[in-house]
């Protein structure tokens, strides 16, 4: 299946999908994380434990950020649609390419967002508490 690619855009695809696949990993450890220091700081004793985790959820939304940015740059700039229609062409002359983003990729935005407000309402939650102990 290779040897029907341009090599170039094969690779670069392989280098984006391993950047996706590593921020994606990294973001949901984040938010595994976070949500365990939440839960064991629930009865407001450590002011430690809300900042780390609203940091940690902050650091999650900024890699999930990372992600979706790395898609659209990808599907916009780096995928070389020409040679990919010129190549389908051969097999349908009908053929037009179009790029359609998803559900998952509209909705993403709102994931986003939820993460980095839960992360800076858990590090006010945080500084309350440290104030007022």
């Amino acid at each position: 299946m290779r040897g029907e690619h341009n090599s170039t855009s094969y690779d670069s695809a392989v280098i984006y999908r391993g950047f996706w696949a590593v921020l994606m990993l990294l973001g949901v450890v984040a938010v595994v994380t976070a949500s365990f220091l939440i839960i064991c700081a629930a009865p407001f004793a450590s002011h430690f434990l809300y900042k780390a985790g609203g940091g940690s959820y902050i650091a999650a939304g900024i890699l999930f950020s990372l992600v979706v940015m790395l898609y659209v740059i990808w599907v916009q700039a780096v995928a070389d649609m020409e040679s990919y229609k010129n190549m389908k062409m051969k097999d349908c002359v009908d053929f037009t390419p179009s790029v359609l983003y998803g559900w998952s990729f509209f909705l993403a935005p709102a994931g986003i967002f939820f993460s980095l407000l839960a992360g800076l309402l858990f590090l006010v939650v945080g500084r309350h508490i440290q104030i007022h102990h």
